[in-house]
């Protein structure tokens, strides 16, 4: 489609999803959707859901915004044969693979989309049969121009090889963490827990790791935390705090609790920060990390041990969980990744 037709397209579906949250317009297809995903995932619950369409809308699907993020590509070359680019969407929160089908309408591409288990129902929704995208539930015979995946290890592992020389960015397990000074008031500490456990603290934009000053006085960060949780998990979020109180306090390990959230110590009381890699430990649903520095140099010890592991560093609370169309997963421009395609496969043709 042509770029401003796009940018038309989509700075409506973000109006669309507005007016539906406010209530003021009625989406049959989006009300199913939505009950559906909660009846088949206990954390997709339908406030969630709502939240994570929320930040869609107000973070990439803006007139403005999409302006601002176009403006420094050029525009795809238009032909009768679209490229394929394949899709593997995770299911960790809702309609999390969004970014990746915008991103590859964008560059000119057909995409191709592996739905998750847990997530199969919000995206086509969002992305009906006329916009071009084509779901699936597997991989198989796929014949594809460029993949774009996201999830864990193995499954990283799994599609690198499984595709092969077919040019690709894949996302395999992040985390994201937050520095306190302990000098954060109430209105900071409140969107803190925001940018902690929303969505289940599943994503790898969640702050599931915090440092904090030698001392810091956790009242008031688990008040704010427990009283985020008390409302927005229900039922899941108290499964999951029973069970981690229970394994954590059998393992004799150091533990902060706010009732609802479990606040982990992964320094084992003293070990150095510059030893302190978070990746192979076990983060378990309902608990978040935290690390005890002394100084500047301990945070950038910590920083430097974890660097290929963090997604994203949290400075400005509350915002984490709401990117901007240009805030690429692991720092990768995947348009420009996929405009290259398009241009290299055109000139061969010239």
């Amino acid at each position: 489609m042509e770029r401003q037709e796009f940018i038309t397209m989509f700075s409506y579906l973000g109006e669309r999803i507005r007016k539906w949250i406010e209530g003021t317009v009625q989406w049959p297809e989006m009300e199913r959707a939505v009950v559906l995903s909660a009846g088949e995932n206990a954390f997709f619950t339908p406030w969630m859901q709502r939240k994570a369409l929320e930040a869609l809308a107000e973070g990439m699907l803006v007139r403005e915004t999409l302006c601002r993020w176009l403006e420094k590509y050029p525009e795809p070359h238009k032909g009768t044969h679209r490229k394929v680019c394949g899709i593997v969407a995770a299911g960790n929160i809702p309609a999390v693979a969004f970014h990746d089908i915008l991103t590859a309408l964008a560059a000119g591409f057909r995409p191709l989309v592996k739905l998750s288990s847990k997530d199969r129902h919000l995206l086509p929704v969002l992305f009906p049969p006329d916009t071009g995208v084509e779901f699936r539930t597997s991989t198989d015979g796929w014949q594809i121009d460029a993949l774009l995946t996201m999830g864990g290890d193995d499954a990283a592992d799994f599609f690198r090889e499984r595709f092969k020389g077919i040019p690709q960015i894949i996302r395999s397990g992040r985390f994201s963490m937050a520095i306190l000074s302990g000098g954060e008031g109430d209105a900071e500490l409140k969107a803190l827990s925001e940018d902690m456990l929303l969505y289940f603290a599943l994503g790898c934009r969640s702050a599931t790791c915090i440092l904090v000053p030698q001392g810091y006085d956790f009242h008031r960060l688990t008040e704010a935390a427990g009283d985020f949780a008390a409302r927005h998990w229900g039922q899941p979020g108290r499964n999951c705090h029973r069970r981690n109180r229970a394994e954590l306090t059998l393992a004799g390990e150091r533990f902060m609790d706010s009732g609802t959230v479990i606040f982990r110590d992964i320094t084992a009381g003293g070990q150095d920060m510059g030893q302190c890699r978070v990746w192979g430990r076990n983060l378990r649903i309902g608990e978040v990390w935290y690390a005890e520095y002394r100084s500047q140099e301990d945070i950038q010890k910590f920083i430097l041990a974890n660097v290929d592991r963090i997604q994203k560093i949290i400075r400005n609370f509350g915002s984490a969980q709401r990117p901007l169309p240009d805030d690429w997963p692991d720092g990768v421009d995947a348009l420009g990744m996929l405009m290259q395609i398009q241009f290299q496969s055109h000139d061969t043709q010239i």
